[in-house]
């Protein structure tokens, strides 16, 4: 009797371990998606701070070029998989900025925001 006691205790001592390694998993994936967020916040940030700063939402191509690079760099604080664009849909002085990204066995994400400059 005290064997199958013990095989009991042993079951239900592996299903709380599993339990809990599946949890702990469950908030390391949710952590890294959170920490992705951000940083296509702060890129995208980045680029309104620039557009804010030189007064136009027009950015000179140089510039573009380097913080599209910066984005799709994984290593250096940008995003796996990462895109950023810039797009002017219907005024001057409006600008849309889009990252995406696709994190490693996810599926992909995207992040905007909108720029308007007055006169």
């Amino acid at each position: 009797m005290t064997l199958i006691e013990i095989l009991c205790a042993v079951l239900v001592m592996t299903l709380g371990l599993l339990g809990l390694v599946s949890v702990m998993a469950k908030a390391s994936q949710v952590t890294i998606a959170t920490d992705d967020a951000q940083r296509a916040a702060s890129l995208a940030n980045e680029m309104a701070t620039q557009m804010w700063l030189t007064g136009t939402v027009v950015v000179p191509t140089d510039v573009q070029t380097a913080w599209k690079a910066r984005v799709a760099n994984a290593t250096d604080a940008g995003l796996a998989g990462g895109v950023g664009t810039i797009t002017q849909p219907d005024s001057t002085n409006f600008a849309r900025i889009t990252i995406t990204w696709t994190p490693p066995g996810g599926r992909q994400r995207q992040y905007f925001t909108d720029v308007r400059l007055n006169n």
